[in-house]
């Protein structure tokens, strides 16, 4: 509206898509557009995502924005009795991996920390989001 206001001519159309879906990877909004006849009609030259959130009045444009990059583990190890102190379990091997992507993370937050200059785009986000093992209490799982 203010561009319009302020009489700005642009040397290209300017489309605006509100989409849902974005958080969860796009299934029910943008990538179901994308597909479509009417997406290719409006000869897209590039986009401009909205950016990340800000604590003040400020709105960021990112392009070349980095992307959601969904990583799985599948661990396996020894499995027995929880009675027993096994070698090479799943929980071990798990620990081991946790540490590394934590130790990365840290890295990435002092970053962050250590230069006031530096936003939340401009460093790797890792987090630790879902886990699962094992079905009974006393028992150590394969995976």
């Amino acid at each position: 509206r203010a561009m319009k206001r302020d009489g700005v001519r642009l040397k290209r159309t300017l489309h605006v898509t509100f989409v849902p879906d974005e958080e969860t990877g796009g299934t029910l909004g943008m990538k179901d557009f994308v597909g479509t006849e009417r997406f290719r009609a409006l000869n897209c030259g590039f986009a401009i995502d909205e950016g990340y959130a800000s604590v003040d009045e400020t709105f960021r444009l990112c392009n070349g924005e980095r992307t959601k990059r969904r990583v799985y583990f599948h661990v396996s190890g020894t499995p027995g009795h929880g009675s027993l102190l096994l070698r090479d379990t799943a929980g071990e091997k798990a620990r081991k991996l946790i540490d590394k992507l934590m130790d990365f993370r840290s890295g990435e937050l002092k970053k962050l920390e250590d230069n006031p200059e530096l936003s939340l785009g401009e460093v790797t986000t890792v987090n630790l989001t879902m886990m699962s093992g094992g079905v009974q209490s006393n028992v150590v799982p394969p995976e």
